[in-house]
């Protein structure tokens, strides 16, 4: 019961953080509303394929890339702040606070992916599997996001690793459309494989294409373990 209102307790904070830092906020609102745009520009002309890929491309960057950035982004700045020094000798546990983070970044994706759904009529069927696809690469991300900010030092140092790496597993799907040696590279990674299953008919999902996420996944959480062993969160 203590625990959950100690995460109660952070998620709110992060809420209240949020409205304050306007980078952040719009981050998490640039790539539903660019596809939203970018399906009404096309919508008639090219017939509901291309409004599947578009939806696709910037769905898989917004599950990808925002939640790298957005949770570097606050655990660099609390701990620029030394807001985390004091949540850490609060008898917060790093757990939790990483926990709450998590969470936080995992649902404001979520809600604001729900913009994507907008721009096509998606069936009940399609819609549970685009929100499926979303949540498995919002949780890759989050926890490279965790991975990234754990192991920087400080806010600048943190923004110039967290965007670059975002951006590689980000775009890649987008490129590997138009260019089959980027193609070859970019399936070995999730992002790739979560943008296939957004654009992807059928609900199914391949062994190989699981078995490639689960393996991004392994190697993030194996990341993960190494940097918050070796810089400890309230250093």
């Amino acid at each position: 019961m203590e625990r959950a209102r100690i995460i109660s307790g952070i998620f709110q904070k992060q809420v209240k953080d949020l409205l304050k830092n306007m980078q952040v906020l719009i981050l998490f609102f640039v790539y539903p509303i660019i596809a939203l745009i970018m399906t009404s520009a096309v919508s008639g002309e090219f017939g509901f394929g291309s409004e599947i890929f578009f939806i696709s491309i910037f769905a898989a960057m917004h599950c990808i890339f925002t939640p790298i950035v957005a949770t570097v982004s606050i655990i660099s700045e609390e701990k620029e702040k030394n807001t985390l020094r004091a949540l850490i000798m609060s008898n917060v546990r790093p757990f939790d606070y990483l926990i709450s983070i998590g969470g936080f970044v995992f649902i404001c994706t979520i809600v604001t992916g729900l913009i994507f759904l907008f721009a096509a009529n998606f069936t009940s069927e399609a819609t549970l599997k685009f929100l499926l696809s979303m949540s498995v690469g919002t949780i890759c991300s989050i926890i490279l996001g965790l991975s990234i900010g754990g192991f920087s030092k400080n806010m600048t140092g943190s923004n110039a690793m967290a965007v670059p790496i975002g951006m590689i597993f980000a775009f890649l799907p987008m490129l590997a459309t138009f260019n089959e040696k980027i193609a070859e590279i970019s399936r070995f990674t999730y992002g790739y494989q979560i943008s296939n299953l957004i654009s992807s008919d059928s609900f199914n999902i391949t062994f190989k294409q699981l078995s490639i996420i689960l393996i991004n996944l392994m190697i993030f959480i194996i990341a993960f373990i190494l940097v918050f062993r070796k810089n400890k969160l309230e250093d």
